[in-house]
């Protein structure tokens, strides 16, 4: 399979020296035979490479900080003692450009990893979300219009693009309504594990029938309804894995419709009254905010896999029935909350958008 570079930069990009000549750094973040599904995912869903893409740029924003921190420190220490010949100049700088290829290199293996790592763990939301479908028959509501086909190149009458700028507008806080109580299901299946782990642990930190024991013989101690409330426990978490897919699927759709609506604003006619024109003004700034939201949206992500990865861990220690701590517990994301501030936008967008009627 050949090679795909999800991204190149140079981490000497910004940096300035007042004594040293700081060589390129280039890093190049590359998927070494990339599977076959890899490949296809990468294709249908820009999701996909968009999240690796991120996984690669937190591991390179924060290399860069490291590097320019070491480039001022060594800079600052060749003002205080520098060459004493040319021979001695050139050989520092020759270990800088060894120092810096190295580190490019190691950046970019680092990056390639933390991408193939968010690919892993969205190969395995989609996985849960599959065998969701197929057992619960998951189904959301998506609009169907696409605003913009809709809207004509040539100049659009005030009449044209109330129409237009409404219709969207509904079909947006139709959406919206979805990923709200979608959302708000995330947040009550957050408690549910919450609520199952909180018994397990109750049962796993009583020393009392834990001490010594492993394996099948913790197991018996502990007592059958704890062993089936951890696979109750792995149903919740697929399941939550599950929906956490379909919720960055459908908050990039409500995103891109959103984007869609202020391209059709953009658009709007020069001849127009004051009042018209003040209303559309306040349209644009609510879409803007509306957009922000959405963006919120979908950084509640990086939240959720972390709540889902912390369980899964507490998770994998009761399955492996070893007697290991636990470890730490995660908090609930408020999911629910962000949802309900897209839902109250987009109605307000509604409300502002009838007035160009």
């Amino acid at each position: 399979m050949p090679d795909i570079t999800i991204t190149e930069l140079d981490l000497s990009d910004g940096i300035k020296a007042k004594n040293l000549v700081v060589p390129a750094m280039p890093v190049a973040v590359v998927l070494k035979n990339p599977s076959a599904d890899l490949q296809k995912a990468l294709k249908a869903d820009k999701l996909v490479l968009q999240k690796m893409a991120e996984a690669a740029f937190e591991k390179l924003n924060k290399a860069r900080e490291d590097v320019r921190g070491a480039i001022a420190d060594i800079d600052a220490g060749y003002a205080k003692r520098p060459p004493a010949d040319k021979a001695e100049a050139e050989e520092r700088a020759a270990t800088l450009t060894a120092m810096c290829k190295k580190v490019a290199e190691a950046q970019s293996d680092a990056a390639s990893a933390a991408a193939e790592a968010a690919w892993e763990k969205q190969a395995k939301k989609n996985k849960d979300l599959a065998v969701f479908k197929a057992v619960f028959g998951l189904k959301m509501t998506l609009g169907t219009i696409s605003v913009a086909a809709s809207v004509i190149a040539a100049v659009l009458s005030v009449g044209t693009l109330a129409i237009t700028v409404i219709g969207a507008a509904k079909t947006v806080v139709s959406m919206a309504s979805d990923v709200y109580n979608f959302c708000r299901d995330m947040a009550k299946a957050e408690q549910d594990i919450v609520d199952t782990d909180a018994g397990l642990a109750k049962s796993w930190e009583n020393k009392k029938l834990t001490a010594g024991k492993v394996g099948k013989e913790l197991a018996a101690a502990l007592g059958v309804p704890f062993v089936k409330t951890i696979g109750g426990l792995e149903k919740l978490l697929d399941e939550y894995n599950a929906k956490n897919a379909k919720k960055d699927a459908v908050a990039d759709s409500l995103w891109k419709k959103a984007k869609d609506m202020m391209a059709a604003i953009e658009k709007a006619p020069d001849r127009m009254s004051a009042e018209q024109k003040k209303t559309l003004d306040a349209l644009g700034a609510k879409v803007t905010d509306l957009l922000n939201e959405i963006g919120e949206l979908v950084k509640t992500s990086k939240s959720n896999d972390l709540f889902y990865e912390v369980y899964d861990r507490r998770l994998t220690t009761y399955q492996e029935m070893e007697g290991k701590a636990l470890g730490g517990s995660a908090k609930l994301t408020g999911i629910g909350v962000v949802a309900a501030g897209v839902l109250s936008t987009a109605n307000t967008v509604v409300d502002i958008a009838m007035k160009l009627a």
